[in-house]
């Protein structure tokens, strides 16, 4: 019998050099290894753009939090999550978004500063600092692999279209093709072209090049717990390649369709009538990748700050793509008429986006690791560009957390993390401090092995982490 090398997480290879990683699977781990491995702790970020309907966002009270403290605001998709949420107010964005000492207009800082803390570079626009996201691959993943980067619209190097950066003014561009990133995350794109052009032809899974692999694994001593993880984690992956083999991740806007929904780049390629679904194709990668071990910290990023797409679908019947709604009018330079129930539009489109938060929630909550899921040991943050998105603001930032992080973050709650009497104000409780949070939360050390004391660019950063989000 062969002997699985088990790291961190596990991985079975079969014909060309396909791999598929697999769940923690506690019984097959050595006894002292097993608490170690249950603690793995991860970041996930979820972006989206052009601010928030900020009267019908969060709910009004303070304290903690249960369903029904959710039922008549935008978050109400995640009641069934609402034990592990934390949502923290008076959060604003560092270095200050309004500020004029620093370059950029508010939406490429909203997208730059975001897992950066650290400011443009006045001519290319692009951050000038690493993301938290890069940091936290750098030291926990096997091998110091970057992060996952994926998104859902249009791909670009653009300034405003890229929020992960491996180093100052080194963007990482997302990848919005699901078929692309399950290439890699399964090891595929080291076949041949011949090779995987029969694969696709055939329509054979990867599972079936595995068949021998999961035959041997399937005789082992799994207990229930982890045959049905299994059996959940290789259903996925059948799914997964359903969807993706029918052809949809082909499907491309024409040029004047993009032209209509990107005000970025006429030319990009858009998905449009498919955003939800390339979108969830793009979380259920996600969702394996961090159960698999193959990364520590992902991101997922719902198009770009200055565009969107129509939102014509789940009951949504939209004329104007998102940027337009978020300023209520029918041109992006407010030159326009203003768009009648604009207010209402964005509301729903805040509430679609908080439903596919869930779903990517209820993703990570189904994988179970000793007494806790992936979610409860993951921080699953949800970060906008902006506040409000009709007046550009950067305070009281409708930034939304889930996940305790292995029991680092106090869950549960609605909490004012300023000390000011005002959530729009601009003098404490930086974003900054709250990526400071996520690192220490997440295992992240300092040169000296300590805790981080301060992330983001030293001349704009607050010290410190959100002590008022910590358990």
């Amino acid at each position: 019998m062969k002997n699985f090398g088990f790291g961190r997480r596990m991985f079975l290879r079969g014909v060309g050099g396909v791999t598929v990683g697999l769940p923690l699977l506690g019984s097959l781990l050595p006894e002292r290894a097993q608490g170690a491995e249950q603690g793995i702790r991860r970041f996930v970020g979820f972006l989206t753009g052009n601010g928030v309907n900020m009267q019908r966002f969060r709910p009004s009270a303070y304290g903690s939090l249960d369903a029904a403290a959710l039922a008549d605001t935008s978050l109400a998709p995640l009641s069934a999550h609402v034990s592990r949420m934390i949502i923290p107010r008076g959060i604003h964005t560092r270095p200050v978004g309004y500020s004029q000492a620093t370059p950029g207009d508010d939406h490429f800082k909203g997208w730059g500063h975001r897992l950066t803390a650290a400011p443009l570079d006045a001519e290319t626009r692009l951050a000038t600092g690493v993301s938290i996201d890069q940091v936290i691959a750098e030291q926990m993943n096997p091998g110091g692999r970057p992060a996952l980067v994926l998104s859902v619209g249009p791909r670009t190097g653009s300034a405003v279209s890229v929020s992960s950066y491996t180093a100052s003014m080194q963007p990482v561009v997302p990848e919005n093709n699901p078929w692309l990133a399950y290439q890699d995350l399964m090891g595929l794109s080291g076949l041949g072209e011949e090779q995987l052009a029969q694969l696709v032809a055939r329509r054979q899974s990867v599972l079936d090049l595995l068949e021998g692999e999961f035959a041997q694994l399937s005789r082992r001593d799994l207990g229930q717990d982890d045959r049905r993880k299994l059996d959940m984690h290789l259903q996925t992956i059948r799914d997964l390649e359903v969807d993706m083999l029918d052809g949809l991740v082909e499907c491309q806007l024409d040029a004047s369709r993009a032209a209509e929904l990107s005000a970025l780049d006429p030319n990009t390629i858009e998905f449009d009538a498919q955003y939800r679904s390339i979108g969830r194709m793009q979380m259920d990668l996600l969702a394996l990748a961090i159960a698999c071990g193959s990364t520590t910290a992902a991101t997922l990023q719902w198009h770009n700050g200055v565009g969107g797409p129509i939102f014509t679908w789940d009951g949504m019947g939209h004329a104007y793509n998102h940027h337009k709604l978020s300023h209520g009018n029918t041109a992006d330079d407010n030159s326009g008429a203003e768009i009648a129930g604009f207010d209402d539009m964005i509301a729903e489109i805040d509430t679609w986006y908080a439903g596919e938060l869930a779903y990517l929630a209820d993703k990570l909550a189904a994988y179970e690791e000793g007494d806790a899921t992936v979610l409860d040991n993951c921080a699953l943050v949800w970060l906008n560009d902006l506040a409000d998105g009709r007046y550009h603001s950067f305070t009281d930032m409708p930034h939304i957390v889930i996940g305790g992080c292995g029991g680092y973050l106090a869950t549960g709650q609605h909490v004012k993390v300023t000390a000011s009497a005002e959530l729009g104000q601009s003098e404490d409780a930086g974003h900054n401090q709250l990526l400071t949070t996520i690192l220490n939360a997440v295992g992240v050390t300092a040169d000296d092995g300590g805790p981080i004391e301060s992330f983001g660019d030293p001349a704009y950063a607050l010290p410190g982490e959100l002590d008022a989000i910590k358990a």
